[in-house]
């Protein structure tokens, strides 16, 4: 079976899925907010036909840079429920919206609120705060931690706990829409690892750190990244010990984030580089629509910019 073959097969059951019999609801959807696609995709899937969600942050958009917005407002103070990251991922906006729109029943705490990251085994806590240690400060640790398939699984479950929380009557449903994506992603991360495999102990370079929980599970070593420090922009002098870095190390992949320009670090195209610019969030590219198929696509590209051809599998 090949790739293609396997993302139809992948689209199909989630299609068939979709389709289980739900709720029959009288009453209203529940408003539910997701701070990225990623959430936003997990609640549609296991909420069903009793949810309405709404995503803050747009596809491909970096995370770090959202600015508080009037219609964030509206709809935080408009939600039934809100399920975040955490670990700061959505510290340039959500603490002041969600003081301001001064809604009790996604407040910290409450029902309808769900801190996923509270779950999450959190990799590069700092053992001490450092202001020169760059822009993009997490002094909870890294936050990327979606881009781990086996934390997939734990977001799913922490949508599917809110929902059941916040509507128990309908506890059964959405419990057997979970069980339903829960099986198909334990299936898709054996296929996941075994095309990974003839990467691992692979060396890259990255643009930002957006990439220690996707490095960690696949076997991936980061050599350099482009940014000096996270958030601030590369210099000329930097670029240049990345350069020596690549070529003495024979780097065959840059991964970048789709939000930064790849004009930038044109200077980094060495013969037999690839630059590959991945969907790090849902909806970031037309083959990431849902979370499998960002996955999906990393471990594809992946394979393709390492030069291994997307063969038959057995």
């Amino acid at each position: 079976m090949n790739f293609s073959t396997r993302n139809l097969k992948v689209s199909l059951m989630i299609l068939v899925f979709m389709g289980l019999p739900t709720m029959l609801f009288a009453q209203e959807k529940l408003n539910i907010i997701a701070t990225i696609p990623d959430l936003g995709n997990l609640v549609e899937i296991i909420g069903g036909d009793r949810v309405a969600v709404e995503v803050l942050v747009k596809p491909g958009s970096d995370p770090h840079s959202v600015l508080p917005k009037a219609s964030m407002l509206l709809k935080l103070s408009r939600a039934d429920g809100l399920v975040v990251m955490g670990i700061d991922y959505e510290h340039a906006f959500l603490p002041a919206m969600l003081e301001k729109c001064r809604n009790a029943a996604i407040s910290p705490g409450a029902v309808g609120y769900m801190n996923v990251g509270e779950r999450i085994e959190v990799l590069e806590v700092p053992k001490s705060l450092d202001r020169g240690a760059g822009a993009d400060l997490h002094p909870r640790g890294n936050p990327h931690y979606n881009l781990d398939p086996e934390n997939g699984r734990i977001m799913a479950a922490a949508v599917r706990d809110l929902l059941q929380a916040m509507d128990p009557a309908c506890g059964a449903a959405y419990q057997q829409r979970w069980e339903v994506w829960d099986e198909l992603a334990k299936e898709k991360i054996v296929e996941w690892k075994k095309l990974m495999e003839p990467l691992r102990g692979s060396k890259i370079v990255v643009y930002h750190n957006s990439w220690p929980y996707f490095t960690k599970f696949f076997g991936l070593e980061v050599a350099a990244f482009v940014e000096p420090k996270p958030g601030i922009s590369p210099s000329a002098a930097h670029l240049i010990q990345v350069r020596r870095i690549i070529e003495e190390q024979k780097i065959r992949v840059i991964l970048m984030e789709p939000w930064y320009s790849a004009a930038s670090i044109k200077n980094l195209r060495a013969e037999g580089v690839q630059v590959l610019q991945l969907s790090t969030a849902v909806g970031a590219r037309k083959d990431s629509q849902s979370y499998l198929q960002m996955m999906d696509a990393l471990v594809k590209d992946l394979r393709v910019g390492f030069g291994i051809p997307i063969a038959e599998e057995q």
